[in-house]
């Protein structure tokens, strides 16, 4: 992805940032590491809006404590400051809770990772005697995106369709396949909306399932499923999308395109509880956590494994972080947690874009992320 922005629409509004302090009180030398931790992030995200982003949050929680800091506006036109905690697109961190409810559904032997596609919707691909649920949950399986297809490649004119889950296979097999079955990681939200598949099958209805397992048992109150209803509701900021040098606001979106793929409607804090609660061994037993973790390389730094819905974070400073990115038109967010799920940060921008330059707006937050756990930014940015 990448993201060009005109000199009129860069960004320099006041920073806001929040501390919410819940444990003791730190030593005097950790609370000035962590006070230049909180500057370094905030430094980034002022970058981020400086580079054309209309908005910035960061959550960053560790242990009990949890802070949050912004720059930039909500929208561009009212000049709202951006919520700390507003609802945004989660995009593909979806993914990690759709994995987790399929996962629920092994621990209940009501489904293997070794089952074929084929016996539990029977029809529905070719090979699918052969492409397995974990495959799909690992993006082995061979199957291309369906996001390649001209009919995705303008969000204002995808964004106002109803699509359902059987047409968007459908698109992603109109092309060939990446692979054979189990050779190769190829990310494709296809896999994704065949797990949503499988999970209705078994379930009778995939909201209700991420509702009853995932939302309520972490305390996820501000999240919901949206199937098709387009808007956002409560606070949150105006999504854009950029395409050679325009902004467009794209808030309202039909997001049946992305579906079991990435379309959970969430709040940072949220996030970071539905993170810390699955790691933490709230929504899985140990052994299938520990399942979630076994990774395939990704070829691709710094995500460098893809596992059952969680990608791996390969840090400057050798600490494995542990989540997922997420991107939709309007949005991009980063989640990413320790290994015991006790340092945490998650990250959003309310711009997304395929333009070539969208590197110069994500990278700022990369550098956020990074420094949570190292101290120290990804890239070290020149003065």
């Amino acid at each position: 992805m990448a993201l060009l922005v005109a000199a009129a629409t860069v960004l320099s509004g006041p920073a806001a940032l929040a501390s919410v302090p819940t444990s003791p009180p730190a030593p005097a030398a950790a609370t000035a590491d962590q006070a230049d931790r909180r500057a370094a992030i905030q430094r980034e995200l002022d970058r981020s809006v400086a580079e054309g982003a209309p908005g910035a949050t960061a959550l960053v929680a560790e242990g009990s404590t949890r802070w949050r800091t912004t720059s930039g506006v909500a929208d561009l036109d009212t000049r709202a400051p951006m919520p700390a905690d507003g609802r945004f697109r989660a995009a593909s961190l979806t993914k990690s809770m759709v994995a987790t409810v399929v996962l629920q559904l092994v621990d209940e032997r009501r489904l293997r990772l070794a089952d074929p596609v084929a016996s539990v919707l029977p029809g529905v691909v070719p090979r699918g005697d052969r492409i397995t649920v974990e495959q799909l949950l690992r993006h082995t399986s061979g199957l291309p995106d369906y996001i390649n297809v001209p009919e995705m490649a303008d969000p204002a004119v995808y964004g106002r369709r109803t699509f359902t889950p059987r047409q968007l296979v459908d698109f992603a097999l109109r092309q060939a396949p990446v692979g054979e079955p189990g050779q190769k990681f190829s990310y494709s939200n296809a896999n994704y909306i065949l797990l949503g598949m499988i999970i209705e099958r078994l379930t009778g209805g995939l909201a209700d399932a991420l509702r009853e397992r995932v939302f309520g048992p972490a305390d996820m109150r501000a999240s919901y499923f949206p199937v098709t209803f387009p808007f956002l509701v409560g606070p949150h900021a105006s999504g854009y999308y950029l395409a050679a040098g325009r902004m467009t606001k794209v808030t309202e979106l039909n997001p049946s395109f992305a579906w079991a793929a990435y379309a959970v409607v969430s709040t940072p804090s949220d996030i970071q509880r539905f993170y810390r609660a699955l790691l933490t061994g709230r929504l899985l037993p140990a052994r299938l956590v520990e399942t979630m973790r076994v990774t395939v390389p990704t070829g691709k730094e710094p995500w460098s494994g893809y596992g059952l819905g969680l990608e791996t974070l390969k840090t400057t400073c050798g600490v494995t972080a542990w989540g997922h990115t997420g991107s939709i038109p309007g949005f991009v967010s980063m989640a990413f947690s320790s290994e015991d799920g006790q340092r945490q940060v998650i990250a959003t921008l309310n711009v997304q874009s395929a333009d070539r330059e969208f590197g110069k707006i994500a990278m700022p937050v990369l550098n956020a992320v990074n420094t949570v756990f190292c101290g120290v930014p990804y890239v070290p940015t020149r003065p």
